[in-house]
């Protein structure tokens, strides 16, 4: 991340802390449900919603921007599959924010103009083909493959891993670290945590301790320093988890005190509804955006009923906003590094 957003993020993450603010820091935004993928633990693509116009998304740019975000991380669905995603990012960049994207990776290389605008991209790779065609559909990793090799060496890139019964053994996560050493990439690996609106979990699911072994795997492999992008407490405490199970916990995680989400960060659906996070979809009430406009409508947003989750993204988001000092220094060196 550019040193002058990390440090408008910390000040506005102190002054949240002792007072209020007019908007979250963070956004994501999902573009649209529809993919063209057919991964076995997602299914986003059967969500009906009307997507945003490419003026309704720009308005949401300038309002929040208005606000105070700093951040933009832009997912779905699949995003690059609208035809505008390439003006959205520009938009997005040129108003000074942050932005970074989530995708597959299938058609990256047609629309490569787009990492011009991008600060980093992150794609979803779940280890060696073999297992990345298990938890995903025959011939996709060749496709993400095709992605990485259209990376610029000016920009950084991350990955994001789904560990499932199909990867979740040391090979897989091993043949991901050296691929970042070898390729100069930033992995993250998660564990299943969609709700039920989202995912489709059980079948997939390792058994507990195979999730336990894996991720002190990865805390281990961490701390020899080798490139896991997860920092050391976001790992253990999805090592300590107590039930895989279950997505969210009424009780915060160690190092933080309570849930961010709703203040510092927020999570916008394609149809501009406004949530805490992107667990809690369909699960709490949302204030839409283009009835009230983005001001309004994060102030109505309905606090998150649970402090922690299964979500790596959260997780670390909750440690960062915390102020805890080793996963703000582990984020500052990763977003460093192209």
């Amino acid at each position: 991340m550019k040193f002058m957003t990390m440090a408008k993020a910390g000040l506005g993450v102190i002054k949240g802390h002792f007072a209020s603010i007019k908007g979250p820091l963070f956004v994501t935004l999902a573009t649209n449900n529809s993919c063209q993928s057919h991964c076995k633990y997602c299914k986003i693509p059967k969500r009906q919603q009307r997507d945003m116009t490419t003026e309704e998304i720009f308005r949401l740019i300038d309002e929040i921007s208005a606000l105070g975000t700093l951040r933009l991380g832009i997912w779905g669905g699949e995003p690059l599959l609208r035809h505008d995603i390439v003006d959205i990012v520009r938009h997005a960049h040129e108003k000074g924010l942050y932005v970074t994207l989530d995708s597959n990776g299938y058609l990256l290389p047609e629309k490569r103009e787009i990492l011009d605008y991008l600060d980093h991209m992150i794609l979803s790779i779940d280890g060696p083909e073999e297992a990345h065609d298990a938890n995903r559909e025959p011939g996709s990793w060749k496709k993400v493959m095709a992605a990485m090799d259209c990376r610029r060496p000016d920009k950084a890139l991350w990955t994001i891993t789904v560990m499932t019964k199909n990867n979740i053994d040391t090979a897989s996560l091993d043949w991901m670290l050296t691929q970042a050493e070898e390729r100069n990439f930033i992995p993250t690996f998660q564990v299943l945590h969609h709700s039920e609106h989202f995912g489709i979990n059980d079948p997939l699911r390792p058994e507990p301790e195979e999730y336990r072994k894996a991720l002190r795997y990865l805390l281990d492999e961490k701390k020899k320093g080798r490139p896991v992008g997860n920092s050391v407490l976001c790992l253990e405490n999805l090592i300590n988890w107590p039930d895989y199970n279950k997505n969210t916990l009424p009780q915060a995680g160690k190092g933080w005190k309570h849930c961010w989400g709703g203040k510092f960060m927020v999570n916008v659906d394609p149809n501009g509804d406004l949530y805490p996070c992107s667990l809690l979809i369909g699960d709490v009430p949302a204030p839409n955006f283009l009835e009230l406009g983005f001001a309004e409508a994060y102030r109505r947003i309905t606090p998150p009923p649970c402090q922690s989750c299964l979500a790596t993204c959260f997780t670390e988001y909750n440690l960062l906003l915390s102020l805890d000092p080793r996963t703000i220094l582990s984020w500052v060196l990763a977003m460093g590094k192209k």
